[in-house]
Order: C-alpha cells, then structure tokens, then sequence
C-alpha cells in the first residue's frame, strides 16, 4: 500500500489519509496537498468499502488515481507552458505593431505639422489675397471662369 502512497506523495508532494467507519463499511480518503492551482489536481480520492474488499482492491485503485492525477497534473503544466508562450508571442507582436506605429506616426506628424503651417500660411495669405479682391472689383479684369461639372447638368435635361 505504501507503495502506492509515494508515487502520488511524490506528484503531489503531500498526502492527507482520513479513516472513518460508516456502518460496517470503512470510507478511506487521500487528499493530495500541495501548491496546485488547479482544484481538479486537489480532487480526494475517496473509498467506501468492506475492509476485505479495500485491503483486494485498494492498492489498484489508488494506482489508477495516481495515473490520472499524474495525467492531469502533466496536461496542467503543458497547457500552462502553451499560453505561457503565446502570451509572450502576443507581447512580441503588440511590442512590434506599437513601435511599427511610432515610426508610422513621425511621418503623419510631420505631415500634421505642414498642414499647421498652413493654417499659418493662411493668415499670412489673406493679406496678400487682399489685393487680389480689390482688383477683382474692377471692371478691367476678366470675370473667373466657372468651374467645369463633372456631374449631369439636371437642367439640360429638360
């Protein structure tokens, strides 16, 4: 039996076994310890049974328990090791996407800049287009001709 005891000691690194009777049954519980996150890997095993049939099938059931408990522990560790890595795979390519935007950006900033000297510009420009408005006032220069449509002209159409 002590046998079988220590493969699950040593995944679990603690065991707790209660004894009780129930009737003329005995009900044994393993409860594995340790530091496990996960409370599937803190399930107890629990048995109730005759002391005959425990002492012909204890040793059995607790092997069984312990493949499955040492299964599971296993599957843990390896889901844990995959999202793991993908999160440090989804922090590389935000890291990457992030810096790809700052170096994208220094362009539309430099882009933002011009259009903000241009709004500069136009202060400027108003003066300078004062003169143009007085001439057009003046008979002497031509009338702007209208912008081309490209659109249909509804009022050809009827």
């Amino acid at each position: 039996m002590f046998v079988e005891l220590e493969a699950l000691l040593k995944s679990c690194g603690g065991l707790k076994l209660a004894m009780k009777m129930k009737g003329d049954a005995m009900v044994v519980v393993v409860m594995p310890e340790g530091e496990a996150k996960d409370t599937a890997l803190r399930q107890p095993l629990v048995m109730t049974a005759t002391a005959a049939e425990l002492d012909a099938g204890f040793a059995e059931h607790l092997a069984t328990y312990t493949g499955a408990h040492a299964s599971l522990a296993e599957q843990v560790a390896a889901t844990t090791a995959i999202l793991g890595e993908a999160q440090k795979a989804q922090v590389t390519k935000a890291t990457k996407a992030l810096s790809g935007k700052a170096g994208r950006s220094s362009p539309a900033a430099a882009k933002a800049s011009p259009d903000e000297d241009a709004e500069d510009d136009d202060s400027e420009s108003s003066e300078s287009d004062a003169p143009v408005a007085a001439n057009e006032g003046k008979g002497d220069a031509p009338a702007p001709a209208e912008p081309a449509s490209s659109g249909t002209d509804l009022a050809s159409l009827f």
